[in-house]
C-alpha cells in the first residue's frame, strides 16, 4: 500500500504536486495578512489610530505609558489596517472554486455575496515559476462589466527553500490599494488616496520589511486636508524591530501659519518590548528652526527617559534607562 501511494504521489508531483491541485498552486500566487503584518513593540499587531492625537499634545512623564510607544502602536495599525480588510476580501473570494482556470490565467468570480450590493472579480496570472500578478475589481451588482474599477493590484514572489519548495505564507512582493476607486463602489469607507506596500518575508529566520507609502489620504484632524505618509519597518527575529515613519502635515492650529511640517519618527524596541523613539520637525513655520525628541521606555511600555533638543538638560531620566538604544537614530525618510 505504501508503495502504490508513493508511485501516485510521484506521478502527481509532475502536475500539481502531492496532494496539491492547480487552483491550490494559483491561490498560493496570492499574498496573505502574514506577510504583510507590521508587528508593534511586545509582538502584536492592534494598537491606537496614528491620527488620535497631535504630538504637541502629549502629556510626557516618567513612569507614564509612553505617548512614543503609543504613537509607534498607531503607526503599525495604519499599515495593517490599510491592507487587512483587502486581503480579507481577497480570501473570501479565493475560498470559492475559480470561475475559469485556463492557462497561466485564473479568475474568481464575477462573485456577489447573498446580501451584498457589490461584485467582486479576481484575476490571478502567473508570470514565472513562483510568480503572480493579480488584481482585484468591483463594481455595483447591476452595473455593466465595463463598471469594474481596480481596487487593488500587484505582483507576488513565492519564497521556496533550497530544494525548490514553496515556503507558505513567505515571499515578497508589491500590492497597490485605490481608495478612491473604492469609493465608487456602493458600499465604502470614508478613506481616500492610495496605498503602495512592498514586503519581504523569505524565511522564518530571515529579517522581514515593509514599506508603506501613502498618498493623499484624509487627515482626520483638518477636514477637507488631505496628506502623505511613508512608513518602513524591519523586524529581526529573536532581536525585535525598527520602524520609520513620516509626516508631511500642518502642525500648526494658527491659520496664519500654513506651512507644512516634516515629521519623522524612528522607533526601535527589543524583543521583550524595551524601545527608544527619536523625533525631528523640520521645515515649515510651527517651530522657528528644527527640533528633536527622544524617549525611552521599558518593557512595560512606560516612559523611562526624555530630552529634547529646546531643553539643556534631560526633561526626566538618565540615558542608561536606554538600555542598548543610548544614542539617538533619526529617520531618513
Amino acid at each position: 500500500m505504501f508503495r502504490k501511494s508513493l508511485m501516485l504521489c510521484a506521478a502527481s508531483l509532475l502536475f500539481a504536486g502531492c496532494g496539491q491541485t492547480a487552483e491550490d498552486d494559483f491561490r498560493e500566487g496570492l499574498p496573505t495578512k502574514e506577510m504583510v503584518a507590521v508587528k508593534e513593540p511586545g509582538g502584536t499587531t492592534s494598537g491606537k489610530s496614528l491620527e488620535e492625537g497631535e504630538v504637541s499634545a502629549y502629556e510626557l512623564k516618567l513612569g507614564s505609558r509612553s505617548d512614543f510607544y503609543v504613537l509607534t502602536r498607531g503607526a503599525t495599525v495604519s499599515v495593517n489596517g490599510g491592507t487587512a480588510f483587502a486581503l480579507n476580501l481577497v480570501d473570501e473570494v479565493t475560498k470559492n472554486p475559480p470561475t475559469s482556470l485556463s492557462g497561466d490565467v485564473a479568475v474568481w468570480g464575477p462573485y456577489t455575496d447573498e446580501l451584498s450590493p457589490t461584485t467582486w472579480k479576481l484575476t490571478l496570472t502567473k508570470t514565472a515559476e513562483n510568480s503572480y500578478s493579480y488584481q482585484l475589481e468591483g463594481k455595483a451588482k447591476t452595473a455593466a462589466d465595463s463598471e469594474f474599477k481596480i481596487v487593488l493590484s500587484g505582483t507576488h514572489n513565492i519564497a521556496v527553500d533550497a530544494q525548490g519548495n514553496r515556503l507558505r505564507n513567505y515571499g515578497s512582493g508589491e500590492m497597490k490599494l485605490d481608495w478612491d476607486a473604492a469609493q465608487t463602489l456602493p458600499e465604502h469607507d470614508d478613506d481616500i488616496g492610495t496605498a503602495v506596500i512592498r514586503y519581504s518575508r523569505p524565511t522564518a529566520e530571515a529579517v522581514a520589511t515593509v514599506e508603506a507609502d501613502f498618498r493623499n489620504v484624509k487627515d482626520d484632524e483638518r477636514p477637507g486636508t488631505k496628506i502623505n505618509a511613508d512608513y518602513r519597518y524591519k523586524e529581526t527575529p529573536g532581536a525585535g524591530g525598527e520602524f520609520d515613519f513620516g509626516l508631511n502635515k500642518n502642525f500648526d492650529s494658527d491659520p496664519g501659519r500654513s506651512a507644512i511640517e516634516h515629521l519623522t519618527i524612528k522607533s526601535r524596541w527589543t524583543q521583550q518590548g524595551a524601545g527608544r523613539a527619536d523625533v525631528e520637525i523640520t521645515q515649515g513655520d510651527y517651530l522657528s528652526a528644527s527640533a528633536t525628541l527622544s524617549e525611552c521606555w521599558d518593557a512595560n511600555f512606560n516612559s523611562q527617559f526624555l530630552e529634547a533638543s529646546w531643553v539643556p538638560l534631560p526633561v526626566y531620566g538618565g540615558v542608561s534607562a536606554c538600555g542598548s538604544f543610548s544614542t539617538a537614530v533619526y529617520s531618513s525618510l
